[in-house]
């Protein structure tokens, strides 16, 4: 399954970055990164085919060292997922040019960057492999293409 990411948080900025979709452009929030607060390096944006910000839109973590900048578009495939009981699930993808088709074959360190990313795990809450992260996005283009951005039918 490959995507297109759009990156809205890298590790240069400490505090969160919220879109702006008139401008196509980013502020900074009064908030701490989850992200620079955690030590994840990692950077995260949201799959551009699943709309955008502030509307309903899925969200993405690229396993990756490049560096990229705000705003950036690059291609990635889906490998993975972080499960949440509220719905706000995180996809995990990589690059194309990496050779990973499943979480489960992240390096150690990587596996150890996502688990202290989000270190309390609820019942039903987890990190998963691409067949899951398949399903929630299935299911959520199954649902999204009959929504608008305000969520009428």
């Amino acid at each position: 399954m490959i995507y297109t990411v759009k990156i809205e948080q890298t590790w240069h900025y400490p505090n969160r970055m919220k879109y702006i979709a008139q401008t196509d452009s980013f502020v900074e929030k009064d908030t701490q990164s989850i992200f620079h607060a955690r030590n994840i390096r990692q950077p995260y944006g949201w799959i551009m085919e699943s709309g955008t910000p502030p509307c309903e839109h899925l969200d993405v973590i690229v396993m990756t060292d490049k560096e990229y900048a705000l705003g950036e578009e690059d291609r990635i495939r889906i490998i993975g997922v972080f499960r949440r009981n509220d719905g706000d699930h995180k996809l995990v993808g990589v690059p194309l040019d990496r050779d990973i088709d499943d979480f489960s074959e992240l390096a150690e360190t990587e596996k150890e960057d996502m688990h202290r990313l989000y270190p309390r795990e609820r019942a039903g809450e987890g990190w998963f492999g691409r067949e899951c992260a398949e399903r929630i996005l299935r299911d959520f283009f199954a649902v999204k293409g009959m929504q608008h951005c305000d969520g009428k039918m």
